[in-house]
């Protein structure tokens, strides 16, 4: 393999690309790419991708026509190898293409993200492939992945410049309404004292103008501004920043199923009360948790296994903070109102439930939320990956959990304290109804249908199986 440069527009535009001089047989989970050219037997294809990194082929694919089959140019195809074209030295074939949908692509991509393993990994639980499948059916953080392929734009990896390029761009366009306040979008080589002053002499020219709403609102969402510049400035720092750092809050459930029992830090010590009380009531930490999403779906998901506050204090086990996340908390911890370590860890939840032995999976991902934001913030893996790696493996372990398990959800008491419960908060208006175990079927036959993050955003709450809390009485939040 070499590298040259090409021209490509002009004498003072230069490109580097590479170039694979004897090409091997290359395999995957699976490749895609767009139909380019399309001839009497065969096709050529170019933009191949594996989930979204790009994969340079020397130009574009030949493949031959399956039998049978229409293909026109522009169609999305996918195949399972690319191997050397002895006819054009230094390019690539295929052969067995299939016309795949975009859901097909990000299914594609999904599988391959989630089994693109770190050695960090050999310890890991084993999973069916069946399990798999009926995992990667529901889709989880499928926007998301096209969103990535939309910032990568064919590019496999981006240089630190890039990523604070990006991060920028996302302070600038969420924070717009502070543009005329000439705050500084940028994460890194900002001025924070001349900044500061700025926004005092604005703040008093809206006193002396009687504008004092103007300048609590100003203050509040500065405030918030610095708040977010501060954490992905921190990320930046100490490596974690990446193009999959900022996670919209809308795949929140995606994350909590995967890794469904947390350990929480808080800013404020009062909202988070950890307590070995039989029957504790709903703390601020949980209420925040269970109202980002917006349904009463995920607040019960998220009940069902953190009903009781854990502190990061009590997280331990085989999974040895990394001393690069052990350095990063250190500071996260005052910039986040709350971090989550959030584990596959099954068997905490269960002896709550009835103390069953569950072999528990490996690898959490700690996360930092911050109040007002509908963004999360992935600090980082314990294996150093992002949070593709054993997602699927995870998502069909806990429902595997839940299958096996929601028999010993009747040990809760109807008169449970639960958020977004029934009558004044509890769990559920009559001792002989089970809630809980009526809304564990419905997640589970919403996940066999391949549409329960659907149900955990409370999309699906008019439809039946799904609709278990039509029948509660409306609560404001």
């Amino acid at each position: 393999m070499k590298k040259e440069n090409v021209n490509v527009r002009d004498e003072n535009v230069k490109e580097e690309i590479i170039v694979i001089e004897d090409p091997e047989t290359m395999t995957g989970d699976y490749y895609f790419g767009e139909i380019a050219q399309v001839y009497d037997g065969y096709v050529f294809i170019k933009n191949v991708k594996r989930a979204y990194e790009s994969i340079v082929t020397n130009g574009d694919v030949f493949a031959p026509i399956p039998k049978d089959m229409v293909i026109t140019a522009g169609q999305i195809v996918g195949f399972a190898f690319l191997d050397q074209d002895e006819e054009r030295p230094g390019k690539f074939r295929t052969e067995g293409i299939a016309v795949i949908s975009e859901d097909d692509v990000r299914v594609s991509q999904l599988m391959t993200l989630s089994k693109t393993l770190h050695p960090y990994h050999q310890m890991k639980k084993e999973i069916a492939e069946i399990d798999l499948n009926k995992a990667v059916h529901n889709r989880p953080l499928q926007a998301f992945v096209r969103m990535l392929d939309c910032f990568l734009n064919h590019n496999t990896e981006h240089n630190p410049e890039d990523i604070i390029g990006i991060a920028n761009n996302f302070i600038e366009k969420y924070f717009t309404t502070l543009a005329s306040s000439e705050v500084q979008f940028k994460i890194q080589g900002f001025d924070l004292e001349e900044e500061r002053e700025k926004m005092e002499e604005i703040k008093q020219e809206c006193k002396e103008l009687g504008l004092d709403g103007q300048v609590e609102s100003l203050a509040l969402e500065y405030d918030l501004f610095c708040q977010v510049r501060e954490a992905l400035s921190m990320m930046n720092e100490h490596g974690s920043l990446s193009v999959a750092s900022l996670m919209p809050l809308q795949h929140l459930p995606e994350l909590t199923v995967a890794f469904p029992v947390w350990y929480l830090q808080s800013k404020k010590e009062q909202d988070l009360f950890v307590t070995k009380e039989k029957d504790p009531q709903p703390d601020n930490s949980t209420k925040f948790f269970c109202d980002c999403v917006g349904s009463d779906e995920y607040a019960w998901f998220y009940q069902l296994y953190n009903r009781r506050s854990r502190s990061v204090r009590s997280f331990q086990g085989k999974d040895i903070m990394p001393q690069n996340l052990i350095k990063q908390f250190k500071r996260a911890k005052e910039i986040f109102d709350y971090i989550a370590i959030m584990t596959p860890y099954h068997d905490q939840a269960s002896k709550e439930w009835s103390d069953p032995d569950w072999l528990r999976n490996i690898d959490p991902v700690m996360v930092g939320f911050i109040k007002d934001v509908p963004f999360m913030f992935v600090l980082g893996r314990w294996s150093g990956t992002g949070v593709f790696p054993l997602l699927l493996d995870c998502i069909a372990d806990t429902a595997n959990h839940l299958k096996l398990n929601k028999h010993l959800l009747r040990n809760f008491l109807f008169n449970s304290y639960w958020y977004k419960g029934w009558d004044s908060e509890m769990l559920s208006d009559s001792e002989n109804d089970n809630r809980l175990e009526s809304f564990a079927d419905a997640f589970l036959k919403a996940y066999e249908d391949g549409v329960v993050f659907e149900f955990l955003r409370g999309e699906l709450s008019e439809k039946e199986p799904y609709s278990i809390f039509q029948a509660k009485p409306k609560q404001s939040l």
